[in-house]
């Protein structure tokens, strides 16, 4: 069971094993000694020096009133109410704390329990904490803090303005940050901080199973995770999707009933939407991943935070939903009717001002009839331009006074889309719309486009901290967390107790037959038990080796009848040159002068054959299945039609000869000769090379080689060569 020191400013983890001395909480001006055993029990020293002021700031007066040493002034217990006169008494006094491990505990459970009570101390000075997994060692802390200190002590605020200094509780880009605070969370019932880390572990699921803590968190709670993240990943392809056309599939005539001069307006401010943004990002839709239509995190923030500036500039403030409809939406598209149904359909949370701002109507610009008589006489120069007095009203229907708002690259090109449409109208009198409705229009796209991009970037509430994540963290809380919120004083357990559980835990995370051994485990120099017990460790090693074939053969056996790939064996020719020493390979002419051999067994190339003459020809193809062909062995000499002309003398050296290739292979036998001999036809064989990998069909489709081996003579080798090599054979 090893530790490991979590360093929350530089976000990383070092093994840690500095329990018996921990330099970061050994201050030299010190005056507390804590040993972390029985008083009178070990002669080890103390762990920490730490001074004595810092426990009486943070009101730790049971754990001293438990652990502090008596001394012959007597003890702060004893002293009543005078307890801060019995630690004034003297600053240059050393006081003694001993912290046993509880009694009959294992060496791994009393592991557990000094590094929770070293993580109390590293509390109170500011220092990192150490442990199996970060979330065990926050939940330790939290125990321990309700048992060593006084009971009106805020410890849960206490141990988050912990986690924000040490910085456990930035959990963007941080795995190991996330699953601990997940646990923490989960482990006490804390809903806001369990849904913060929720967002961020669902945004990084793909890198929490390397860290340490991934396999304490329950099952429930990492399917809920994966659960979340697939979800998410489906919601943002189809925000991409939809963003693609602009929603021209939502706002089809099947969702949006629009007449066609409507319906032409929609399409035009479309086009005015793909040609920003191909002059904004070079292409649009943009560059997706492999495999995904959804657009990444950045465009999806870019274009957010651009049409929500724009639905600001646009959007009537003063109106809501549940009030009544306003006498100019009254007529011609209906704004409300048909945002509600887009929400309804995707389940998105409507938003609080679903009404534009609308430019005045003709009527309402007319001037009084009074008026409208004194100035039918005046000169046509004196009256202004219709297309003036329009643009004019569609800027005043707009929340143009926020000048940030005009910051906005998109509502600057926006503007300069109005304004083309009431100078540049089109000319085709049944796409021809009022400036009231086309408002609409557009504004029924800028809704529906703000809500698709808040879907795919809002995170919830709970979640802290959202800017710098390379990730996505919009996920949908519904249903969770799963299970329900009950006041943490009822989960909290005392340090042993907590130490009991930490230990089963994390004894169950160990593979059956490991050891569990704590960092500070002393070991003796020499291992005389594993050196008494070798000889009978190597000859279980032994049996264990023998047995593994059998172990393979019964292992492969449970996969049923799969087909075996395996390497052809190469094809070998079918007769093979032999060369016989003094009678070449029996078809060329050889004149050679004989002498007797003189090879001793010893100095010949190949090996010894053990088998008999008598040899079949499927044990000699078995033994050059897995040799080259320079290894030859007896061979089958089939020796007939003789061309020689005498009798008796033929046949018995015929017979001779015969005779002594059956023979057993001796230093006389068939010795390799030198590499000069052999004929060139033999460098001349093409190299043999292994055919593709075939799917073995048959246990019986095994190849044979058989050679056959035929020696013929001529009389043009009688000579007295032959002569000398007869009379040798005969002696």
């Amino acid at each position: 069971m090893s530790a490991r020191k979590w360093d929350g400013a530089a976000r990383r983890s070092v093994d840690w094993d500095g329990l018996r001395r921990d330099p970061e909480l050994w201050y030299h001006d010190g005056n507390c000694l804590v040993h972390l055993y029985e008083h009178g029990q070990s002669r080890r020293g103390p762990a920490f020096k730490i001074p004595m002021d810092a426990l009486l700031q943070t009101n730790c007066r049971p754990l001293l009133d438990r652990f502090l040493a008596a001394s012959p002034g007597g003890s702060p217990s004893s002293q009543g109410s005078s307890n801060d006169s019995y630690f004034s008494q003297s600053r240059d006094k050393v006081y003694e704390l001993y912290i046993p491990a509880p009694p009959n505990v294992d060496r791994g459970e009393a592991f557990l329990y000094h590094t929770a009570t070293r993580n109390f101390f590293a509390w109170i000075f500011g220092k990192s904490l150490v442990g199996v997994h970060l979330g065990g060692a926050l939940v330790g802390l939290l125990n321990s803090m309700n048992e060593f200190r006084s009971t009106s002590e805020d410890n849960v605020q206490g141990i988050i303005d912990y986690m924000d200094e040490e910085g456990y509780a930035d959990m963007r880009n941080a795995p190991d940050h996330a699953l601990a605070i997940l646990y923490f969370a989960e482990h006490f019932r804390f809903r806001d901080l369990w849904i913060d880390a929720f967002a961020h572990c669902t945004g990084m699921n793909e890198k929490l199973i390397a860290s340490p803590g991934f396999e304490f968190i329950a099952r429930t709670t990492r399917a809920l995770v994966t659960r979340s993240r697939f979800e998410m990943d489906m919601r943002l392809d189809q925000c991409g999707e939809r963003l693609s056309s602009f929603l021209s599939d939502d706002l089809s005539d099947s969702h949006l009933g629009l007449s066609s001069a409507a319906r032409a307006h929609l399409d035009k401010f479309r086009s005015f939407l793909q040609s920003y943004y191909v002059a904004k990002f070079g292409y649009y839709p943009p560059a997706c991943e492999a495999g995904r239509v959804a657009f990444p995190k950045s465009i999806y923030a870019q274009m957010c935070s651009e049409f929500h500036k724009l639905y600001e500039y646009l959007v009537d403030k003063s109106r809501t939903a549940v009030d009544s409809l306003p006498l100019a939406h009254a007529g011609g598209v209906c704004v409300l009717q048909n945002v509600q149904a887009f929400d309804q359909r995707h389940k998105y949370q409507p938003l609080e001002n679903p009404f534009p701002l609308l430019p005045e109507t003709e009527d309402n610009s007319k001037p009084p009839a009074n008026r409208r008589l004194s100035l039918i006489f005046k000169a046509d120069k004196m009256k202004p331009d219709p297309r003036l007095v329009t643009l004019s009203h569609l800027v005043k229907a707009t929340n143009g006074q926020d000048q940030t708002l005009l910051e906005s690259t998109l509502i600057r090109a926006y503007r300069g889309f109005e304004k083309d449409c009431v100078f540049y109208p089109t000319k085709d009198r049944n796409e021809k719309l009022s400036q009231t409705d086309a408002r609409k229009v557009r504004w029924i796209l800028v809704y529906t486009i703000l809500q698709t991009l808040l879907s795919a970037t809002l995170a919830p509430d709970e979640v802290r901290d959202t800017h710098n994540v390379s990730y996505n963290i919009c996920v949908l809380t519904a249903g969770c967390p799963p299970w329900k919120e009950r006041p943490y004083e009822t989960l909290l357990r005392t340090q042993t107790d907590q130490m009991k559980v930490d230990f089963k835990t994390a004894t169950s995370q160990v593979s059956p037959g490991s050891e569990i051994a704590s960092p500070s485990e002393i070991r003796p120099d020499i291992d005389y038990f594993a050196i008494t017990h070798a000889r009978v460790d190597s000859e279980i090693s032994l049996s264990s080796k023998t047995s593994r074939k059998g172990t393979v053969r019964r292992a492969l056996s449970t996969l049923g009848n799969m087909p075996e790939l395996r390497h052809p064996k190469p094809q070998r020719a079918s007769y093979h040159e032999i060369l016989v020493h003094g009678y070449g390979n029996g078809t060329n002419n050889v004149c050679i002068t004989a002498r007797p051999a003189t090879t001793s067994p010893e100095d010949s190339p190949r090996k010894n054959s053990t088998s008999s003459g008598s040899s079949s020809v499927e044990d000699l193809s078995s033994r050059w299945s897995n040799t080259s062909f320079g290894g030859a062995d007896s061979p089958t000499t089939s020796a007939s039609n003789s061309r020689r002309g005498s009798d008796a003398s033929i046949e018995a050296s015929k017979k001779s000869i015969k005779n002594f290739l059956d023979r057993p292979m001796s230093a006389l036998g068939l010795a390799r000769p030198p590499s000069s001999v052999y004929s060139e036809s033999m460098h001349d064989e093409d190299i043999l090379q292994p055919d593709p990998l075939q799917v073995k069909k048959n246990e019986q489709d095994f190849m044979k080689v058989t050679t056959e081996v035929k020696v013929e003579w001529e009389e043009s080798h009688l000579g007295p060569a032959t002569d000398e090599l007869t009379e040798f054979l005969h002696a």
